[in-house]
């Protein structure tokens, strides 16, 4: 299925029921299929360009349905489904069984449970208020009786491109805790623990073992998917290391893949695209946004993304809609679309060194200076209290890693990146993506996760052992220029590792304030042609007045940052706030 939702007949009114629903069918949602349960009601939404199998049945009254992409011990589908059904137990949930990003209905001996994949990367929005809950999160808003704004994920929206915890940019509208299996009783949902088993010691193995090991279980996630879909299976392309190791791995399962590019054509992206579509002898759709024109109702486009985008995307929400075009494109003809988010677990995503430069442990505030302090004071109101902002963001990582205190060591800032990172921002585009079609990010997987966190940092660094990975895979694919500035067969050159090690030992009180400097040296701001005000002034008559009050909106110098507080000002408009 694509999006769905649940609810408690006894605390949802009729009222809020039918606009819940007239959102989703905005949202391009419609015909589902609906259950009951005690006092409860599922109803199951078909993905929206190419539907497919994602709920069964059994004689006993028993069901599962699925959304998102759900892998179920190698199996897809009723298949996958019907097997889940068969083993579930709360108490006995074992993580490696699943793959993919996903959010699970099951009813089993009169019992209803909902459950999200390993790492909680398929968000399920909940105004526990009213009994509601659903995988989308202006369904769940639709569903209030009242919204009011938080203002600590208004601006973690606008910095980080998305909100982090469980938290929402309204108070009333929160996520379900992506850690817990929860059961649906009469009192309401019941929380039980996943229990993950995830080390924090790197492994003593020689390299090549790691290598080999971790190839294996590459191969064991891509494989199952590359048998069902064959070719039906698209996937994009572009200078790095994370497209590349995914086109290596549907190349060696067998697949001749669709591979798509975007970028302007004389990009370095596209170029190197180009070049290996040519060796490797496959064609290669290249799209440039950049080209779409203004559309003749530019209202109407941003509106369009507004639902199809499930109102906050990280990219924003005005274009001329090249975004939700190659998107429903990508979805269309049954296809099953691969992405290659979160590669960055086999590389130093961080760019920190083995330790701080005083010696002893990283600590949470020192992983918030270096990664999650892209925001300057100076275009902020009085609203924004840094010291809260920055307490707020420490509590949400610490519960993330379920850290026992402000210390981390190394494989802890490491995983990071999957607890946190992944698991609030890549969540977003996997929710708007999945209910159009088939889509998945491989690497997003408990079980390749958990062998990332085993392998040394000295490997990692400068991109090292993704390159050993994509060569063990398909050495001819190495061999062609990256963006980086050379091949992944080759030994990193001295330039490039130097200019990598001034970063990693950059200190984090330092890094806390690079975007606020660089902000305040860039010229005039640079509009796209997509914010232009004549533009703007067709879908935000009246500017931003919601907005005033937490930005100094003349003072923002960074186009995709306006966008997003642009995109603020939409959101709140529509909800009459």
């Amino acid at each position: 299925m694509g999006d769905f939702t649940l609810y408690h007949k006894d605390r949802m009114s009729r009222r809020k029921q039918q606009a819940a629903l007239a959102c989703l069918a905005r949202q391009g949602s419609e015909n589902p299929q609906s259950i009951e349960h005690d006092s409860y009601v599922i109803r199951f939404f078909p993905k929206q360009v190419s539907p497919l199998c994602n709920f069964a049945a059994t004689g006993r009254g028993d069901f599962c349905g699925s959304s998102g992409a759900f892998i179920y011990k190698g199996l897809m589908g009723r298949d996958a489904l019907l097997a889940l059904l068969d083993d579930f137990t709360v108490d006995h949930y074992d993580p490696g069984h699943f793959n993919g990003l996903f959010t699970v209905i099951l009813k089993k001996r009169n019992r209803l449970f909902l459950l999200t994949d390993p790492l909680g990367g398929n968000r399920v929005y909940q105004n526990d208020a009213a009994g509601f809950w659903s995988s989308s999160f202006l369904a769940a808003a639709s569903a209030s009786d009242r919204l009011t704004v938080n203002k600590q994920a208004l601006y973690e929206y606008a910095f980080q491109e998305t909100t982090y915890g469980r938290d929402t940019v309204f108070d009333q509208v929160t996520s379900l805790d992506s850690l817990k299996i929860f059961e649906f009783t009469a009192r309401g949902p019941v929380s039980h623990d996943k229990r993950l088993d995830f080390r924090f010691e790197p492994s003593p193995r020689p390299r090549a073992n790691l290598i080999e090991e971790t190839v294996d279980l590459l191969r064991h996630t891509v494989r199952p998917v590359a048998g069902i879909f064959g070719d039906r299976i698209r996937t994009a392309l572009s200078g790095g290391y994370d497209s590349r190791l995914m086109l290596a791995l549907l190349q060696d399962s067998g697949v001749r893949p669709g591979v798509y590019v975007y970028g302007a054509p004389d990009s370095p992206d596209v170029a190197i695209a180009r070049a290996i579509a040519d060796g490797e002898n496959f064609p290669l759709d290249h799209i440039n946004k950049g080209q779409y024109p203004a559309p003749a109702d530019y209202p109407a486009t941003v509106e369009d993304n507004f639902y199809g985008l499930d109102g906050l995307p990280g990219e924003g929400l005005f274009d001329f809609g090249a975004n939700m075009d190659t998107r429903r494109r990508r979805a269309g003809g049954d296809h099953m679309v691969f992405n290659g988010g979160g590669g960055e677990i086999f590389r130093n995503f961080f760019y920190l060194p083995q330790a701080p430069l005083t010696g002893g442990r990283f600590t949470i505030r020192d992983l918030i200076s270096s990664f999650y302090a892209r925001y300057s004071r100076s275009f902020c109101t009085d609203a924004f209290v840094e010291s809260d902002y920055r307490d707020s963001l420490h509590d949400k990582i610490k519960c993330a890693l379920g850290a026992a205190s402000d210390r981390l060591s190394r494989t802890e800032v490491e995983y990071a990146y999957p607890a946190f990172r992944l698991r609030y921002w890549t969540a977003r585009d996997n929710n708007n993506n999945s209910r159009l079609g088939s889509y998945l990010t491989p690497f997003i997987s408990y079980a390749i996760i958990r062998q990332a966190l085993t392998i040394p940092l000295a490997a990692k660094n400068h991109g090292c052992f993704q390159a050993d990975l994509i060569r063990a895979i398909r050495p001819a694919l190495a061999a062609y220029p990256s963006d980086y500035g050379y091949p992944f067969d080759r030994p990193v050159p001295a330039k490039a590792k130097i200019r990598n090690h001034l970063t990693y030992l950059r200190p984090p009180l330092l890094r806390r304030y690079s975007y606020a400097i660089q902000h305040r040296m860039r010229g005039p701001l640079r509009r796209p042609r997509s914010l232009a005000p004549a533009l703007l002034a067709q879908v935000l008559p009246q500017e931003t007045p919601r907005m005033s009050r937490y930005f100094k909106i003349d003072r923002i110098k960074d186009a995709a940052l306006l966008g997003r507080v642009y995109s603020l000002e939409y959101l709140l408009r529509h909800f009459g706030l």
